[in-house]
C-alpha cells in the first residue's frame, strides 16, 4: 500500500512551488504586455519618429521632448487578465535612437525594441517595460494554484516499477480485475505473489485466503486429526502413509538436529520402526504399513519411496521453487558412507497439531 506522505515534504514542495509560480506569472505578464506594447508601437511609432528626426537628428533638446512624449504617454500601461496581478506598468526609454537593428522583439520580459529607417539607415529604439506587482493577489492566486496542484500530486498513484508491472499483468491472468491487481502488486513482494498465485490456484479462487496465505509465515503445520498439511498457510492433503512419515520427520527435527541415517540394506532399523509404528497407531495409520513395519522393520527402500512421494505431492501443489524449502536435506554419512536426511526447516518453523 502507498504510504501517506510526509506533511513536511508537502509543505516544502507547496512553498517551493508557490515562489516559482509567482515569478512564472510576474514574468508572463511582463513579457505579454511587452510583446502587445511592441506590436502597437511597431505600428504606430517608426513613421513619426522618421518624420520628427529626418531633418535634425543633431536637435538635442527636440530628441528629449520626444523622450518625455514616449514616456509621459506609456506612463500607465493595464495589463489584461482576468487576475489584476500587477497595478499598473510604465515604460521607460533606455535609447531613442541607436544605430543598426534592434534586438528581436521580446527577447527579454521586460525590453521592448522598436526598429525604424531615416531613408536607407536604420534605427533603433529602445524601452524598458517598468511593473508595479498586485502582491496580494499575486501570492494568494499562486499559492492557492500551488496547494492545489501539490494535493492533486500527493494523491496520484507512484508510476509502476518493471517488477509492479509484471506482477500486475500476472494476478490479472488468474482472473483478477485490474483494480485489485494494482492494489496486491504495491502490497505484495514477488515472493508473496507467488504464494498468492499458488494458493488462488488450489482454493478455488478465494482471494481473501490466498492473501492470507501470502502473508503468512514460513512455516509447516502438520494436523494429525485431519492428517493434512498447512504450508506457508496453503493447506494441502496428502496420502495417509507419506504423511506419517513426513510427521515422523517433523517430529525427529523438533527434538534436535533431526538427521535420520538411512539403515544397511540387510539390517533394516527395527528401533526406528517402533517409533514410528507407535505414531501411526496413535493417529489412525494403515492397517498394512503397520504390519509391514513390524514384520520387516524400517527398511532403507521405504524411506527413500516415501520421501519421493513426499517430494511428488508437494512439488504438484506448490511447484518446485516453493516447495524446496519444506524438503528434505541430505549428506553422507562418513563412516559408514550412507547418506542421513532431515527436514530443511528449523524446529522453530514445525508446529505438530
Amino acid at each position: 500500500m502507498r504510504s501517506a506522505p510526509n506533511p513536511r515534504v508537502l509543505l516544502l514542495a507547496w512553498g517551493t512551488l508557490s515562489l516559482l509560480l509567482c515569478s512564472l506569472a510576474g514574468w508572463q505578464v511582463q513579457r505579454s504586455l511587452s510583446l502587445d506594447l511592441t506590436r502597437q508601437l511597431n505600428q504606430q511609432l517608426p513613421d513619426k519618429l522618421a518624420l520628427a528626426l529626418q531633418t535634425r537628428l543633431s536637435d538635442e533638446p527636440l530628441r528629449q521632448w520626444l523622450v518625455n512624449r514616449l514616456e509621459q504617454d506609456l506612463q500607465t500601461l493595464n495589463a489584461e487578465g482576468g487576475l489584476p496581478l500587477v497595478h499598473s506598468c510604465s515604460a521607460r526609454v533606455t535609447q531613442l535612437m541607436e544605430d543598426g537593428h534592434a534586438p528581436m522583439a521580446g527577447a527579454a520580459a521586460r525590453s521592448i525594441n522598436i526598429a525604424w529607417n531615416i531613408g536607407s539607415e536604420p534605427r533603433a529604439t529602445s524601452l524598458m517595460l517598468e511593473c508595479h506587482y498586485n502582491w496580494p493577489v499575486l501570492l494568494l492566486s499562486q499559492s492557492l494554484l500551488a496547494l492545489l496542484l501539490v494535493i492533486i500530486a500527493s494523491r496520484l498513484p507512484y508510476p509502476l516499477s518493471k517488477p509492479q508491472r509484471a506482477r500486475i499483468a500476472r494476478l490479472i491472468a488468474m482472473g483478477l480485475p485490474a483494480s485489485r491487481a494494482r492494489r496486491l502488486a504495491s502490497q505484495l513482494c514477488d515472493a508473496q505473489i507467488a504464494w498468492f498465485v499458488r494458493a488462488l490456484s488450489l482454493n478455488g479462487g478465494d482471494c481473501d485466503a490466498a492473501l492470507v496465505a501470502a502473508s503468512a509465515q514460513q512455516q509447516l503445520v502438520l494436523d494429525t486429526a485431519s492428517q493434512q498439511v498447512q504450508i506457508h498457510g496453503v493447506a494441502i492433503k496428502l496420502a495417509k502413509t507419506p504423511f506419517f512419515y513426513y510427521l515422523w520427520y517433523a517430529r525427529l527435527r523438533q527434538q534436535g538436529e533431526g538427521w535420520l541415517l538411512n539403515p544397511p540394506v540387510n539390517r533394516p532399523d527395527r528401533a526406528g520402526a517402533e517409533s514410528l509404528i507407535a505414531l501411526m497407531e496413535t493417529h489412525g495409520g494403515h492397517a498394512k504399513s503397520i504390519n509391514d513395519l513390524r514384520e520387516h522393520g524400517l527398511r532403507a527402500k521405504n524411506l527413500d519411496q516415501n520421501r519421493n512421494k513426499i517430494r511428488d505431492e508437494l512439488v504438484s501443489a506448490l511447484g518446485e521453487e516453493l516447495a524446496s524449502a519444506y524438503l528434505f536435506e541430505s549428506e553422507r554419512d562418513l563412516k559408514s558412507g550412507r547418506y542421513r536426511y532431515r527436514l530443511s526447516l528449523s524446529a522453530g518453523q514445525i508446529n505438530v497439531l
